[in-house]
Protein backbone atom coordinates (compact mmCIF):
# COMPACT_ATOMS: atom_id res chain seq x y z
CA UNK A 1 0.00 0.00 0.00
CA UNK A 2 1.25 3.50 -0.84
CA UNK A 3 1.18 5.70 2.28
CA UNK A 4 -0.79 8.95 2.17
CA UNK A 5 0.93 12.33 2.43
CA UNK A 6 -0.27 12.67 6.05
CA UNK A 7 1.28 9.32 7.04
CA UNK A 8 4.44 10.04 5.06
CA UNK A 9 4.88 13.46 6.72
CA UNK A 10 4.31 11.97 10.16
CA UNK A 11 7.20 9.49 9.80
CA UNK A 12 9.90 12.13 10.24
CA UNK A 13 8.02 13.97 12.98
CA UNK A 14 7.64 10.81 15.06
CA UNK A 15 11.23 9.67 14.63
CA UNK A 16 12.68 13.14 15.26
CA UNK A 17 10.86 13.36 18.61
CA UNK A 18 11.17 9.70 19.67
CA UNK A 19 12.92 9.74 23.05
CA UNK A 20 13.98 6.09 22.66
CA UNK A 21 15.98 6.75 19.47
CA UNK A 22 16.93 9.92 17.57
CA UNK A 23 15.28 12.44 19.92
CA UNK A 24 16.62 10.93 23.12
CA UNK A 25 17.28 13.27 26.01
CA UNK A 26 20.99 12.43 26.14
CA UNK A 27 21.63 12.86 22.40
CA UNK A 28 23.09 10.52 19.81
CA UNK A 29 26.77 9.72 19.32
CA UNK A 30 28.56 10.10 15.99
CA UNK A 31 31.56 7.78 15.55
CA UNK A 32 34.17 7.64 12.76
CA UNK A 33 34.93 4.25 11.19
CA UNK A 34 38.42 3.31 10.00
CA UNK A 35 37.36 0.15 8.20
CA UNK A 36 35.47 0.07 4.93
CA UNK A 37 31.89 -1.15 5.30
CA UNK A 38 28.60 -1.29 3.47
CA UNK A 39 25.78 0.70 5.09
CA UNK A 40 22.64 -1.42 5.32
CA UNK A 41 19.48 -2.01 7.34
CA UNK A 42 21.16 -4.95 9.06
CA UNK A 43 24.65 -3.54 9.63
CA UNK A 44 26.18 -4.89 12.84
CA UNK A 45 28.02 -1.81 14.08
CA UNK A 46 30.16 -3.96 16.39
CA UNK A 47 32.00 -5.02 13.21
CA UNK A 48 33.15 -1.43 12.70
CA UNK A 49 36.49 -0.21 13.96
CA UNK A 50 36.30 3.22 15.54
CA UNK A 51 39.00 5.82 14.94
CA UNK A 52 41.70 6.22 17.60
CA UNK A 53 43.91 9.04 16.30
CA UNK A 54 45.15 11.43 19.03
CA UNK A 55 42.41 13.87 20.00
CA UNK A 56 39.63 11.72 18.56
CA UNK A 57 36.43 11.17 20.47
CA UNK A 58 32.93 10.43 19.29
CA UNK A 59 30.72 13.53 19.26
CA UNK A 60 27.33 13.76 20.96
CA UNK A 61 24.51 15.51 19.13
CA UNK A 62 22.40 18.32 20.51
CA UNK A 63 19.70 16.84 22.74
CA UNK A 64 15.94 16.72 22.36
CA UNK A 65 13.70 16.56 19.31
CA UNK A 66 15.69 16.76 16.10
CA UNK A 67 14.93 18.74 12.93
CA UNK A 68 12.56 17.20 10.40
CA UNK A 69 11.35 18.41 7.03
CA UNK A 70 10.37 17.44 3.50
CA UNK A 71 13.45 18.05 1.36
CA UNK A 72 12.36 19.95 -1.74
CA UNK A 73 15.61 19.04 -3.53
CA UNK A 74 15.34 15.24 -3.40
CA UNK A 75 11.67 14.79 -2.42
CA UNK A 76 12.50 12.75 0.65
CA UNK A 77 11.18 13.05 4.18
CA UNK A 78 14.23 14.01 6.24
CA UNK A 79 15.33 13.88 9.86
CA UNK A 80 18.45 15.92 10.59
CA UNK A 81 20.52 15.05 13.63
CA UNK A 82 21.28 18.40 15.25
CA UNK A 83 24.95 19.15 15.54
CA UNK A 84 26.47 20.35 18.82
CA UNK A 85 27.81 23.91 19.21
CA UNK A 86 31.17 23.07 17.57
CA UNK A 87 29.59 21.10 14.74
CA UNK A 88 30.71 17.74 13.43
CA UNK A 89 34.44 18.53 13.59
CA UNK A 90 37.41 16.34 14.47
CA UNK A 91 41.07 17.39 14.84
CA UNK A 92 44.14 15.23 15.30
CA UNK A 93 46.15 16.85 18.10
CA UNK A 94 49.40 14.80 17.85
CA UNK A 95 51.07 12.69 15.21
CA UNK A 96 49.36 9.29 15.19
CA UNK A 97 51.59 6.22 15.49
CA UNK A 98 50.04 5.03 12.24
CA UNK A 99 47.94 6.85 9.66
CA UNK A 100 44.21 6.21 9.90
CA UNK A 101 41.87 6.31 6.93
CA UNK A 102 38.32 7.31 7.81
CA UNK A 103 35.85 5.55 5.50
CA UNK A 104 32.59 6.67 7.06
CA UNK A 105 30.61 7.31 10.19
CA UNK A 106 27.89 5.71 12.23
CA UNK A 107 25.40 7.03 14.77
CA UNK A 108 24.46 5.22 17.99
CA UNK A 109 22.59 5.99 21.16
CA UNK A 110 24.75 7.24 24.05
CA UNK A 111 24.99 3.76 25.58
CA UNK A 112 26.34 2.50 22.24
CA UNK A 113 23.87 -0.39 22.10
CA UNK A 114 21.61 0.80 19.29
CA UNK A 115 22.62 1.79 15.74
CA UNK A 116 20.64 4.68 14.25
CA UNK A 117 22.35 4.65 10.87
CA UNK A 118 25.62 4.81 8.98
CA UNK A 119 27.15 6.30 5.85
CA UNK A 120 30.35 6.25 3.86
CA UNK A 121 32.26 9.47 3.18
CA UNK A 122 32.23 10.55 -0.49
CA UNK A 123 36.02 10.13 -0.40
CA UNK A 124 37.94 8.47 2.45
CA UNK A 125 39.99 10.88 4.59
CA UNK A 126 43.48 9.95 5.80
CA UNK A 127 44.66 11.40 9.11
CA UNK A 128 48.43 11.14 9.53
CA UNK A 129 49.69 14.38 11.15
CA UNK A 130 48.96 16.62 14.09
CA UNK A 131 46.73 19.56 13.20
CA UNK A 132 44.80 17.74 10.49
CA UNK A 133 41.05 17.82 10.81
CA UNK A 134 37.81 17.56 8.93
CA UNK A 135 34.10 18.18 9.23
CA UNK A 136 30.99 16.27 8.31
CA UNK A 137 28.10 18.00 6.60
CA UNK A 138 24.59 17.69 7.98
CA UNK A 139 23.81 14.16 9.17
CA UNK A 140 20.40 13.14 7.92
CA UNK A 141 18.12 10.12 7.67
CA UNK A 142 16.05 10.06 4.47
CA UNK A 143 12.73 8.31 3.89
CA UNK A 144 11.19 7.62 0.49
CA UNK A 145 7.48 7.99 -0.23
CA UNK A 146 7.59 4.72 -2.19
CA UNK A 147 6.47 1.92 0.07
CA UNK A 148 7.85 -1.58 -0.60
CA UNK A 149 5.29 -3.86 -2.15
Amino acid sequence: MQPSRKVFDQIAALIAADTTTIGEATGCMVHLAVNNFTPSLDLDFTTLTEATFPGYTSITSAVGPQKHYYDAVDGLQTVQIMEPANGWHWTCNANPTAAQTIYGFYVTDTTQTFLMGSALLPTPVTVNKAGQGFDLDDITLKFSANSPK
